[in-house]
């Protein structure tokens, strides 16, 4: 019987993306880590490898440049500074991104925009009482502003109080019935509650009103894809063209494939991801995986996994299934030290120990 890690199941795609929208957006983390690190894994005695998801969204940002000559230009007024504030907040930054939501203070007390920039420092920060305090007084100078309502059913939902959230969100709607972000975020909510056709929904609901809403059509995509309905194809391929540089869309297009038993669309979607992102060791171990267990062409499994092992040499995984297609194509001695190195990274590893006993045995 083969023994062998298995592949992430949508599952798990699905749970790290809701995590990363309601949680990385806003700062406010769990157990959830930064981008590419962050995929849930799986293991099991069956036939197949694992694989990982990340991220790789990059924000568009306005050069500091820019920003600063701005400011120059206008040191009396407070858009400016808010404007660098939100680029600092881009950028993590966020003491600067503060210094600049006091300075907008210095020039005008009474000026909404900067409690809500305020509360977005103070959320990004892990304070949400603050952030909550801040933005109500926001709502209290602009009460008819929808997306402040909007901004608090986001802090609302990274503490997971979905009863506020979604009167929040009415309040919005009630404000701007066409609220594109207000529909978005119950989809989000919707979808970490478990009602996948709630979420589904508001998601197309989204997309209804903007049709290159990067975020909702990665989500349908992904929803439709642990369905396995090639619906799926279509959102993701959509997601895709809007960001160009995002991965993920492409990432789930190719586990799509893989796990509905289309290896070589799989393959070329890989291979897509790659002319992108070259380094992005995921695809590449992807690669080794179908290679591996749908096609069995053992060279080619044994190089994909090489060069996921050339962008992280404490790749695991990676070892390990190339230990196994060695084992597989009959060359016990590499298999040996693959299983080796992974005990040297994961000490005690199981499926490790069991691959040496049965070689042992063998």
């Amino acid at each position: 019987m083969r023994r062998c890690l298995n592949c992430v199941n949508f599952a798990a795609l699905i749970y790290h993306s809701i995590h990363q929208n309601i949680k990385m957006k806003f700062r406010i983390l769990a157990g959830v880590t930064l981008l590419y690190s962050c995929m849930l894994l799986w293991s099991c005695n069956s036939d197949k490898p694992v694989n990982t998801g990340q991220k790789a969204d990059v924000l568009p940002l306005d050069t500091l440049a820019a920003l600063n000559k701005a400011i120059a230009s206008q040191p009396a007024t407070v858009e400016p500074y808010l404007k660098r504030a939100n680029y600092f907040l881009k950028m993590d930054s966020l003491n600067l991104a503060l210094n600049d939501v006091n300075s907008a203070l210095e020039i005008e007390e009474n000026y909404p925009e900067t409690y809500a920039v305020l509360s977005d420092i103070y959320l990004y920060s892990g304070k949400v009482q603050r952030a909550l305090d801040a933005l109500k007084k926001a709502q209290e100078m602009d009460a008819s502003n929808a997306q402040l309502d909007v901004k608090m059913a986001k802090i609302y939902l990274t503490m997971s109080d979905y009863k506020q959230t979604f009167e929040s969100l009415r309040k919005a709607l009630k404000k701007n019935p066409e609220n594109v972000e207000a529909f978005f975020i119950s989809g989000l909510a919707n979808e970490e509650m478990g009602d996948t056709a709630k979420a589904i929904e508001s998601y197309q609901l989204t997309v209804a009103r903007d049709q290159r809403h990067f975020d909702a059509l990665k989500q349908l995509g992904i929803l439709f894809a642990i369905k396995k309905d090639r619906l799926a194809i279509d959102y993701l391929r959509n997601a895709s063209s809007v960001r160009p540089g995002s991965v993920e869309p492409l990432y789930v297009l190719g586990m799509f494939y893989q796990e509905n038993n289309e290896p070589d669309k799989a393959l070329n979607v890989y291979n897509e991801i790659l002319l992108i992102k070259p380094d992005f060791k995921l695809a590449l171990y992807n690669k080794g995986y179908v290679y591996l267990i749908y096609k069995e062409d053992y060279p080619e499994a044994i190089s994909a996994f090489t060069q996921a092992i050339q962008r992280d040499a404490g790749y695991a995984d990676a070892y390990f299934n190339r230990g196994y297609a060695y084992e597989l194509s009959g060359n016990k001695q590499k298999a040996r030290e693959d299983y080796l190195k992974v005990l040297t990274l994961k000490v005690n590893d199981e499926n490790a120990v069991k691959a040496l006993n049965r070689l042992d045995e063998n």
